[in-house]
This record gives C-alpha cells, sequence and structure tokens, in this order.
C-alpha cells in the first residue's frame, strides 16, 4: 500500500477546507436570504390580536411599596403575560398556527396574537383564555389588572421581536386607559362583531355557533354593555378542583377586604366597589345553583367538609 505523501496530504487538507468554505458560503447565503425577507413581511403591518395589559393602581403602589416590591410586582406581570417561546425550524413555521408575542414597558404589557396564519386554531378563544390565565395569576400574586382587547393591523415583525406598534395597539391601549375604567379585561366590541365574521379567528374544526359559544363563556356583559372577561365564573372550570377554586375566591375576597378597608382616593375606591359587586354576584349566583339543585349540597359537604351555604355566605363582601 502507497503511503500518503506530504504533497496529497496537503492537497486532501485543501480540498476539505475548500469544501468547507463553500457548505459556510452556502449557508451564509441561506441565512441572508431569510433575513432579507423576513425584513421585506417585517416592513408590512398584519391582522392580529392586540393585547395592551396594566397593572391597577400603579401610581399608589409606587408610593406604598418599596422598590423591591415593585420589581417583583413588574416581573409577576411580565412572567405571566409572556407567551412560552415556541422555537420554528422554517420562516414559514411562524405564521402555522396563531401565536402570541409580547413585549414589556415599565408596568404595562404588549401581547400580539396573530390569526393569519396556515391553520386555523380558535386565535380569539386562545388569546382570551390565556388572559383569564393571566388575571388569576396576577391576583393570586395579589395584584389586580385592567386591559383593552383589539383586533386590526400591528406590526411585530415576522419573529415576533418587535417592534410592536399601529392601530390596534392603539385602539387596545384606548380601551385600558379610558373605556376599561375597572379591574377587568375589555374587549373591543368591534373586535367582537370581526369575530363572529371572520372565520380566520375561529377553529377550523368548528362551526360558528360553536365557535361562537366557546367565546361566549368566558365572557361577560357589563351593565354598560361593556364586554369582559368573566374570569370569576369562567375560571371555575380552570382549577383542579372545587376545593382550589374556592381557595382562589378567598383570596380573591381577602385581597378586597384590604383594599377597601384602606384610604383611597374616591375614583380608586370605586373601582374596588365595582370589583365587589361583581365577586358578590358571582357567589350569588352560586348560592342560587345551590339551593335549586344545580350544584350538589352533600358533595360540597363531602369536598371540603363545609355547610356550603355558609361557606359561601361567608365570601360576601359587605359594602356600605
Amino acid at each position: 500500500m502507497t503511503e500518503p505523501t506530504p504533497t496529497n496530504q496537503i492537497a486532501a487538507f485543501r480540498a476539505k477546507l475548500d469544501k468547507a468554505v463553500a457548505q459556510g458560503r452556502r449557508q451564509r447565503e441561506k441565512v441572508e436570504r431569510e433575513k432579507s425577507k423576513a425584513r421585506a413581511n417585517a416592513s408590512n403591518y398584519e391582522p392580529a390580536i392586540v393585547s395592551f395589559i396594566d397593572v391597577l393602581g400603579f401610581q399608589a403602589l409606587l408610593n406604598s411599596r418599596t422598590p423591591a416590591e415593585i420589581h417583583n410586582i413588574i416581573l409577576d406581570l411580565r412572567e405571566f403575560s409572556t407567551p412560552d417561546e415556541l422555537p420554528a425550524r422554517r420562516m414559514k413555521d411562524v405564521r402555522l398556527s396563531s401565536r402570541a408575542f409580547a413585549e414589556s414597558v415599565s408596568d404595562a404589557v404588549v401581547r400580539v396574537r396573530v390569526f393569519d396564519t396556515q391553520y386555523a386554531d380558535g386565535a380569539l378563544f386562545n388569546e382570551l383564555l390565556d388572559l383569564l390565565h393571566i388575571q388569576i395569576q396576577c391576583i393570586n400574586s395579589g395584584v389586580l389588572i385592567r386591559a383593552g382587547v383589539a383586533i386590526g393591523d400591528v406590526h411585530v415583525g415576522l419573529n415576533g421581536k418587535g417592534p410592536i406598534f399601529g392601530p390596534a395597539m392603539v385602539r387596545a391601549y384606548e380601551i385600558e386607559s379610558e373605556e376599561a375604567m375597572y379591574p377587568r379585561i375589555v374587549i373591543d366590541e368591534a373586535a367582537y362583531r370581526l369575530f363572529l365574521a371572520d372565520s380566520r379567528l375561529h377553529n377550523e374544526n368548528h362551526d360558528p355557533e360553536e365557535e361562537a359559544s366557546y367565546v361566549n363563556g368566558l365572557l361577560r356583559v357589563g351593565e354598560d354593555g361593556t364586554r369582559y372577561i368573566d374570569y370569576l365564573t369562567a375560571g371555575e372550570g380552570e382549577f383542579d378542583d372545587f376545593a382550589s377554586y374556592l381557595q382562589f375566591m378567598e383570596r380573591h375576597a381577602d385581597l378586597l377586604r384590604r383594599n377597601l378597608g384602606t384610604t383611597h382616593r374616591p375614583n380608586v375606591h370605586r373601582k374596588y366597589v365595582w370589583l365587589a359587586r361583581y365577586h358578590n354576584d358571582v357567589l350569588e349566583k352560586m348560592r342560587a345553583e345551590f339551593e335549586s339543585g344545580q350544584r350538589s349540597l352533600q358533595s360540597f359537604q363531602a369536598i371540603c367538609s363545609r355547610d356550603a351555604l355558609a361557606c359561601l355566605d361567608a365570601l360576601i363582601i359587605e359594602l356600605s
């Protein structure tokens, strides 16, 4: 067998090197093509659901909490509001199904869920359910939030890295700052009408009536005609069991009693009164269901080792 000569070894090394350089060049060219495509697409608006979330009474918190406590409140809101990263292997995978992106500034978070995707998976329902979970998690941390939800044109970038801007973001901010008023997540009425008419916002496996029933099951219409997420009623089914839901309602009642017992400006006090009335209304309807037999008093006793009606009565917030 012929031993390789130094000349042959050098030639073989150069061939491998040339091949590696060529592969690297092709890879860089592919990345540049994808970047160019991303920049071209990123320069445009796209239809999306935009949720603008803010901590209620943040100015009061600045005066009553330590910097460390406020730091934790902001981090909690960001953690609860930011969707998990879903790595996309190819550019087209980014718009495979509805997907939420988030950007935060101080005590505010903007979520954008794109829905002009290859697969229609119920974008509005998914966003509202995520917001319901965010609201519950924040309350468990002692924080009340307010939010506005709009649908329309927004810029979020192909990979969701922003910057986020556009008419739908402005509308969501207007709802949060001017129309929501109380600690609730309000859905723009124009957005709700668009949902009923636009199949891209539905789950493609549901008919329109079925999809509407799922979305309506998460919402409540207030006395002022405002449509908002009914997290105290719809949230019951999101807990592992009724006992866990009842513990959440106890924390909700404690949060209200603490704040109603604190001296607030009249406009802030009114927000807690509104929330207490919503809280009481949910409990009173639940009490009526036990009294009518829709819910079982015996099952409640077996699960919670307490009398259902007395337990619910203890959670009612007394308002002067």
